[in-house]
């Protein structure tokens, strides 16, 4: 029996376990802390630190006993620490212990992504902001095997931004990497200030221009389908080069662009941030489909593996996906720093001579919690409630989105990941012109331009949407048919679908049949369950403190109904 945890080292922190080389459980550290993005650092928060130990462990019914490795994934200043301190910062000690492997930040992107592919032979590709820097490269002692006819713009004193790597179904070799320096007097950083030459770091550019923070990348992304490309800024910003370099020209931005939006303000009729945000856009695809176009007629294969923060970036997965370059593109929704926790674990239980193995794409990791637990929580709070039979759930929960209510649904192991899959979702009617506009205004506060996305049952996905595969994290943004579906269809009539069938969440692909019933849509609106600036609600407690504070006008937990 082989236990490994995986720890992302990061500021977006996770803990992951690996059980015989499958995913057993996974947490990221900011359900447990309450604050969003939070980081999770070897040297600091020692005590969160043990808490998501602790979760994964209890979740998949484990002791700190029985663990063999710890794999560390890490995006700069490694530091490793001796076992000692490893085993106080995890709250126990193993009892037969072999090693920790720390694992460099694009490998650990790497390894988790080719886990869902079925083993399949392919390119794997990473893009985000930034990850492993050059100057570290010795400090780990897990090492990457480089191809010999590697595309290679590594600088000395630069930090990986792209990394892709030919995976032949059980080992990989790295076949490009562009590390660009952040050095001072390299003409490419002027007038670059903290960012890199480096697509994920553009975004936290159009981010900051666009929404006054880094981290707003979905709203830039939402923003660009109202731009008007016969009126975007004609010059060019982000490109490639036919060898495959990447070039972002920060000064040209900083001529161009003087408007930022330091005020946070709603951009729903500001047509130089739209069409700002359609440029990013739209050069993002461009050179992706480059630079993939290059990567395939070197290593000729059908299929695509693509992770790392960029990924996210739907509207460029679906421009992958209609290009036809690749049959088979391999994306879930873990993509970003807190995969590479799952990651780093899979490296170390691999580097201890255990068997490759793949699962079904999925990011439900989170622990489930038990009637009684859900019922101590329920006593601490003044509501009414009532147990319900499961007969009662689903048509009780079906007859409110009838009537056009929008209600918490928290139900089963939590979601891993950025994105809540119908365990920790707030649930609506799709089809209400009114729904967008209350949850816009008094429960999520967004913007308006923002959409929301649609949960469909998967038989009877294609009659609704332009798509004929399965989306189970939603990773595809397709085409809506249907013209009701007023409340989920974007300003360019496209929805971020996420598709469900009964084996890989049975009550709420039964909820969905209920809904059919009760309104003729197999179809829900499915967004986080979350107040503005918090994380996805975690525990049932969590979702009690979050309805009391908010405006939904139900919650159910389990089989329980709380009113107001």
């Amino acid at each position: 029996m082989s236990i490994v945890l995986g720890i992302s080292n990061a500021h977006n922190g996770s803990v992951a376990l690996i059980h015989d080389g499958e995913v057993k459980s996974a947490i990221q550290a900011e359900r447990i802390s309450r604050h969003k993005r939070q980081a999770l650092y070897l040297d600091q928060e020692i005590k969160l630190m043990q808490d998501c130990v602790g979760y994964c462990l209890d979740a998949a019914g484990f002791q700190h006993s029985d663990i063999e490795a710890i794999g560390i994934s890490t995006h700069k200043n490694v530091k490793k620490i001796n076992n000692k301190d490893l085993f106080n910062l995890i709250g126990g000690v193993p009892e037969k212990y072999i090693e920790t492997f720390y694992v460099p930040h694009h490998f650990s992107h790497m390894e988790y992504i080719a886990h869902y592919g079925n083993l399949e032979p392919g390119i794997i590709l990473v893009i985000d902001g930034s990850g492993s820097s050059e100057n570290d490269r010795s400090l780990f002692n897990m090492k990457e095997e480089y191809h010999p006819k590697i595309i290679d713009y590594t600088n000395f004193a630069g930090r990986e931004v792209i990394s892709a790597y030919w995976f032949d179904g059980q080992k990989s070799s790295l076949i490009y990497r562009f590390s660009p320096t952040h050095l001072f007097f390299d003409k490419a950083n002027q007038d670059g200030g903290f960012l890199y030459q480096s697509i994920g770091h553009y975004w936290e550019w159009a981010s900051l221009y666009c929404c006054g923070s880094r981290d707003k990348a979905g709203k830039v992304m939402g923003l660009a389908a109202f731009g008007e490309k016969d009126k975007i800024n004609k010059e060019e910003i982000l490109s490639i080069s036919d060898t495959g370099k990447v070039n972002v020209d920060y000064k040209r931005l900083k001529k161009n662009f003087k408007e930022p939006n330091i005020f946070k303000l709603d951009l729903s009729n500001s047509k130089h941030h739209q069409n700002l945000a359609l440029k990013v856009q739209s050069e993002t695809e461009d050179v992706i489909l480059k630079l993939l176009g290059i990567l395939k007629e070197k290593y000729p294969t059908d299929t695509l593996y693509f992770c790392g923060g960029v990924a996210l970036n739907v509207v460029a997965n679906e421009r992958i996906k209609s290009s036809n370059l690749f049959k088979n593109v391999v994306l879930n929704g873990s993509v970003e720093d807190n995969g590479t926790a799952i990651g780093a674990g899979l490296t170390a239980s691999i580097q201890l001579g255990y068997k490759r193995k793949s699962s079904v794409i999925t990011d439900y990791y989170g622990r489930k919690y038990s009637h009684e637990e859900i019922m101590e929580a329920v006593a601490e709070y003044n509501f009414s409630h009532k147990i319900l039979s499961d007969k009662e759930l689903f048509e009780h929960a079906a007859d409110l989105i009838k009537k056009e209510k929008i209600f918490g649904w928290f139900q089963g192991g939590s979601e891993f990941g950025p994105r809540a899959l119908g365990n920790r979702s707030i649930l609506a009617n799709p089809s209400s012109p009114t729904t967008k506009h209350i949850l816009d205004h008094y429960m999520k506060c967004r913007d308006r331009y923002r959409p929301y996305a649609p949960v469909v049952i998967e038989e009877k996905a294609n009659q609704y949407f332009d798509i004929n595969t399965s989306s189970p994290v939603m990773m595809r943004n397709v085409k809506v048919l249907d013209k009701g579906l007023v409340a989920i269809t974007h300003f360019d009539e496209t929805a971020r679908v996420q598709t469900v069938n009964k084996k890989d969440n049975e009550i709420l692909y039964l909820l969905l049949l209920e809904v059919e019933k009760k309104t003729g849509y197999p179809i829900l609106l499915n967004t986080s369950f979350n107040l503005p600036g918090e994380p996805i609600v975690e525990s049932p407690h969590d979702a009690l403190s979050s309805f009391s504070r908010g405006a939904l006008d139900s919650l159910f937990l389990g089989n329980v109904l709380i009113s107001r």
